[in-house]
């Protein structure tokens, strides 16, 4: 049988170089088909060309680095980075880390799930460098002779750290170590989520960062369940249950008393269970209210909306524009031993020292309405209510702030004005809007230009990317519109006049808009046209 035209472009070059018949190639392509084998382990494991000549051509052929070092001893700290029964396995030795990348030696470029399991067991990029096939077994058996034991030791302490009880599910050394790692480097890289994902392929690791998802890595597919396992173990949820979505709350112990709350969330899909984690890192959610980003003119009418006895202060905004961290900001700026502040939140994400919180439970028939009544009874200064999502809410928070309680609440909704249409739809009578709102506060959040890499673009700058941001973005900004319930837009709401008819006003008295606060942000450098352009036009 002529196969010379399906010669791939190894066998060519083996052929070029003398290293083995035609006749002999062609049937070893046939028999590394029929076995399922690619074609440098077959000729390895028949020993049809010798490792040395394989493997120069070989890293040739797919422009691999070659190490030839017959004597390359690996720190123990490298080599620990795989478990030594993997790497006997896929015959792959972990030799070096540069730069948060580990190299890894090969004798056959085909090895792709080693690699995979490697990078799922390290957390690292993986890099593969060619070996020949009879010096990489020679340091495999050498290499892992010396190290063994304190592998041994290592996975046990790694155990013993995370609380592990090796017999319980979930709790092999491998995933542990790779969650580990994701929850540090989400910390470290100020994500906001981690997403686990499971497909047919692969699993798949994402990090939410400044309002965006990147792909961080990918585990094995088979990984998933044991990923799964492992997480909901840690937040006490039930194991057995994969038909249903579940909440729980993981502490993760970074050592030296440091420790980082994730809320998890687990949810059936056809692979199998996806996981989210949302990082609950007090250092990001609890910010002074001169740390919001607000101009000197928004940073008044906020102080002086959140200093009244009584009154509604409304923040609007979709899902992450970083509503909750305005509301705690107020919350902490009125904490004092004189004052008893209450918060109902679905559920609580960050403890605030001397604010009772309280998560609501549907399940045990807590739910906002109930939480308020109770409250109500509570001698209560200020309330918070996390999200005002139906009428019976809506009605008990304004009737509250009508009562001398100063509440505060997020709706969902694009700009301030929107805020009373949303709630005159929720059945909440204009005059009783007009008489207990005091301020609307509308925001989103823009990512930050990197001030190390960001370049010139007109009167502008815009994002171009370095080591330190990667995008060209570092961290992100908020920009607001403050809509102050003054005496001429309350007898517009009183009225039930329309949505453009407050606006009107609203920008009469110099009210800003978001996108003249994006503007102002715009043309300080602080962020770009494209980045405004994503965020307000969506």
């Amino acid at each position: 049988m002529d196969i010379t035209h399906q010669r791939p472009g190894l066998a060519r070059r083996l052929l070029e170089r003398d290293l083995i018949e035609a006749e002999l190639l062609d049937h070893a392509l046939i028999d590394a088909r029929k076995a399922g084998q690619s074609l440098v382990r077959h000729l390895l494991d028949q020993a049809l060309v010798p490792p040395n000549a394989l493997a120069q051509a070989v890293a040739s052929e797919f422009n691999l680095k070659l190490c030839t070092t017959t004597d390359i001893v690996p720190p123990s700290a490298v080599i620990e980075q795989v478990d030594a029964d993997i790497i006997r396995q896929h015959h792959a030795l972990p030799i070096a880390i540069d730069n948060d990348c580990l190299q890894v030696a090969i004798a056959d470029p085909a090895n792709v799930s080693g690699l995979d399991e490697i990078r799922f067991q390290s957390g690292l990029a993986v890099e593969p460098v060619l070996m020949s096939d009879d010096l990489l077994t020679e340091r495999i058996a050498t290499l892992l002779g010396r190290v063994d034991r304190d592998l041994q030791q290592a996975s046990a302490a790694v155990e013993a750290r995370d609380e592990a009880d090796t017999e319980q599910p979930g709790e092999d050394a491998p995933v542990v170590r790779f969650i580990n790692r994701m929850l540090q480097r989400a910390i470290d890289e100020n994500a906001s989520d981690i997403h686990f994902e499971p497909f047919e392929p692969h699993c798949r690791v994402r990090f939410r960062r400044d309002g965006l998802l990147r792909d961080i890595t990918q585990a094995p597919a088979g990984i998933a369940p044991r990923l799964s396992a492992r997480l909901k173990v840690m937040a006490r949820l039930d194991l057995a249950e994969r038909r249903i979505p579940q909440d729980g709350r993981l502490r993760f112990d970074q050592g030296a008393h440091a420790r980082v709350d994730f809320r998890v969330s687990t949810c059936p899909t056809l692979f199998g269970e996806k996981l989210v984690l949302r990082l609950l890192n007090p250092e990001t959610t609890r910010r002074p209210i001169d740390a919001l980003g607000l101009n000197h003119h928004q940073l008044q009418i906020y102080r002086q909306a959140i200093a009244q006895p009584q009154g509604m202060v409304l923040v609007t905004g979709p899902t992450g524009s970083g509503k909750t961290v305005t509301l705690y900001s107020a919350l902490q700026a009125l904490n004092a031993p004189s004052r008893n502040i209450l918060s109902v939140e679905d559920p609580v994400e960050i403890d605030l020292p001397g604010i009772n919180q309280v998560s609501i439970n549907p399940r045990a028939g807590l739910d906002f309405p109930q939480a308020l009544r109770a409250f109500l009874r509570q001698d209560p200064d200020v309330i918070m209510v996390g999200e005002i999502r139906d009428g019976e809410t809506a009605d008990i928070a304004v009737k509250a702030a009508q009562t001398g309680h100063l509440v505060f609440s997020t709706l969902h909704t694009n700009d301030a004005a929107a805020a009373i249409t949303r709630l005159a739809n929720l059945q909440i009578p204009a005059w009783n809007i007009a008489e207990s709102v005091s301020l609307i506060m509308a925001q989103r959040l823009l990512r930050r230009l990197c001030p190390h890499c960001r370049q010139p673009a007109g009167e502008s700058f815009e994002a171009v990317g370095c080591a330190h941001c990667v995008d060209g973005y570092e961290g992100r900004i908020g920009i607001h519109e403050c809509l102050p319930v003054s005496a001429a837009i309350r007898e517009r709401i009183a009225a039930g006049s329309t949505t453009e008819s407050i606006i009107t006003a609203a920008r009469e008295e110099g009210v800003e808009s978001l996108q003249t606060s994006a503007y102002a942000a715009l043309h300080a450098g602080l962020t770009s046209a494209a980045e405004i352009n994503r965020v307000l036009s969506a």
